[in-house]
């Protein structure tokens, strides 16, 4: 639910489509409707249809998904900078290679 949130934010005030959101995961899960389906239960995101194409539906963060994610910001680049810090520059560059390695064949 954090990544959907995140992926939202990135992409601003236009929105995304629910398939881009999916593509854009790093975990590639074909339930992204169900989670979205919570994430707006909770008021975190809110869908809507386009009036110039009703087949397609955009997502948007809510006020509360970026409030959310201001308080998590922080205490989670905490975490990240704590998992990194036995690791020099160079295997931090790796590590990210390989992780992108992984998101692209995804």
């Amino acid at each position: 639910q954090y990544n959907v949130i995140r992926i939202l934010r990135g992409a601003g005030t236009g929105g995304l489509p629910t398939l881009d959101i999916a593509k854009r995961m790093i975990d590639h899960t074909p339930g992204i409707t169900r989670l979205l389906d919570r994430l707006e239960v909770k008021k975190l995101v809110r869908r809507e249809r386009p009036s110039d194409n009703r087949r397609q539906v955009l997502c948007y963060v809510t006020k509360a998904g970026l409030d959310l994610l201001s308080k998590l910001d922080t205490p989670l680049k905490n975490v990240a900078s704590q998992a990194l810090h036995s690791l020099n520059e160079s295997e931090v560059d790796e590590l990210i290679r390989l992780l992108e390695r992984l998101q692209a064949k995804e």
